[in-house]
């Protein structure tokens, strides 16, 4: 019997028909979180490329472009909420997908740090430039951890009302981060001819001497997992599917738009940035955003952090619900306790979900609170997160090129992915095992500790091998309305 509407103790379905692609869209694109994603990750890009960190993103983004049109052709056969590890199990086989959920796992939930602890720090330093704070308190790891954890709790208020209201918080946030930094985009343009610092080259998008030496190469390829963490999120609307009016139709579509508007939005910003901000500045700085308007409009920086807090803000929402999502779809399959699929019946929100990754965070921010430095943990885990986001994604490449090619290609949309779908997952997978070279190193860990690391938390996922569940498809997106429950062998 259910004691609660908001706290049922039992397996809910997700609201069908809620989202549409007006709301998928700024979930895609809000998910990448062009503006944190900035202020994140491209001080620890320059630090490894210097200029040259740009070519990082060019030489990344036809990957996960390439990626996204998977996911948007996997998504018509199978709309699913637990996206990446159902395709796997339902067209390669339980064990497959079994290990695949724990990698999904593994790429979102050590996502969260590389949001989170910039969180606080964005907001300390806001709350610096405004006077409200000392220079002491913005310094502060402890004042990090616990105005990181207020975040983490703020972020599970729009999860636990479920995917509309968290689409319409998401909606207010990115309108509010897109117009701050397109005014700020507009100002550095018009700024140009006074505040060059670095003459403009062309040789920033693409440079063939990153591909003349091992050393070079491996660079390019640490700076490519990083850049993972900046250019997935899209696919957020996979995970939406079963909440989506045209499950079949719309997801896919909208991460596609999602990943190529972010792309966009970098290839002017970051340029910009380059050009008026010495190197040595942005490579040291844990806000490369604030630092390059620092040096164009020093008097309205704290305002650029509002843009930085609300796309961390919802992006850290955002990257949670795709957990959730994975998560309740386990629960709900007997992968993971069928707690983790109890549903609000108000709201039909995996509630339990959403407090066990709240409460994950808040345990990362207090192991925050014992590292020597924030930087150090901060680099480690990003790049961490980048490799198991490749990792997914090269996976759903595989799964893709098994059952295209397995199966008869009939039209030329077939005959693309049987090319794509391979170039994704040697792509992929092939910058991890490069970037595991040089990206340990770059924020002071061996590349034997990293890539031993990485391996260790892999190995985790072989218990999901051996796990008996069942693939559990709501009547709504059958195509066979006969079967409730598809058991696989």
């Amino acid at each position: 019997m259910r004691k609660s509407k908001l706290l049922s103790t039992e397996v809910g379905w997700l609201k069908k028909e809620t989202l549409h692609i007006l709301d998928l869209v700024p979930l895609s694109t809000s998910s990448v979180a062009p503006t944190f994603s900035i202020a994140a990750a491209y001080g620890s890009m320059v630090a490894l490329m210097g200029p040259y960190a740009i070519m990082g993103v060019v030489t990344s983004f036809p990957f996960f472009l390439f990626a996204a049109i998977i996911f948007r052709q996997l998504n018509k056969k199978a709309p699913h909420c637990g996206a990446s590890y159902h395709w796997g199990t339902r067209f390669i086989g339980k064990k497959y997908g079994g290990f695949q959920f724990w990698i999904v796992t593994l790429a979102y939930f050590l996502s969260l740090p590389p949001i989170i602890i910039p969180a606080g720090e964005y907001t300390l330093d806001m709350f610096y430039r405004l006077g409200l704070i000392t220079r002491t308190m913005e310094l502060s790891i402890f004042w990090d951890s616990i105005v990181g954890i207020i975040w983490a709790i703020i972020a599970a208020i729009p999860l636990l009302l479920g995917a509309k209201p968290t689409a319409r918080f998401t909606e207010a946030f990115l309108f509010l981060e897109l117009v701050i930094l397109s005014a700020f985009i507009v100002i550095g343009i018009t700024s140009l001819s006074t505040h060059i610092v670095n003459s403009f080259s062309w040789s920033w998008f693409f440079a063939p001497k990153w591909f003349s030496s091992s050393s070079y190469f491996f660079g390019l390829a640490a700076t490519m997992v990083i850049v993972a963490t900046i250019l997935d999120g899209w696919e957020i609307d996979s995970y939406a599917a079963e909440e989506s009016k045209k499950p079949k139709l719309w997801p896919g579509l909208s991460g596609i738009i999602g990943l190529i508007s972010v792309f966009i939005i970098y290839m002017i910003t970051m340029p910009i940035m380059t050009i008026e901000t010495p190197i040595s500045a942005l490579s040291s700085s844990v806000d490369p955003l604030a630092r390059w308007a620092s040096y164009v409009i020093p008097q309205y920086v704290w305002l650029l952090d509002i843009a930085v807090i609300t796309s961390t803000a919802s992006s850290l929402w955002l990257t949670s619900y795709i957990l959730i999502r994975a998560w309740y779809s386990a629960g709900r399959e007997g992968l993971l306790p069928k707690t983790f699929a109890w549903t609000s019946e108000k709201f039909k929100s995996p509630w339990f979900a959403t407090i066990i990754s709240t409460l994950a965070m808040i345990i990362v921010q207090l192991i925050e609170l014992t590292s020597p430095s924030i930087q150090s943990f901060f680099g480690l885990v990003l790049t961490a997160a980048g490799a198991f986001l490749l990792a997914e994604f090269g996976i759903d490449s595989i799964t893709a090129t098994i059952m295209w090619w397995r199966e008869k290609a009939i039209t030329m949309r077939d005959w693309i992915i049987r090319v794509i779908a391979p170039i994704t997952a040697f792509g992929m997978i092939g910058t991890i095992i490069m970037g595991i070279i040089d990206a340990g190193p770059a924020f002071g860990y061996t590349t034997t500790e990293y890539g031993i690391t990485l391996l260790a938390m892999a190995s985790i996922g072989l218990v999901f091998l051996f796990k008996k569940f069942n693939v559990i498809i709501p009547d709504w997106l059958k195509e066979d309305n006969k079967v409730k429950e598809r058991n696989l062998k």
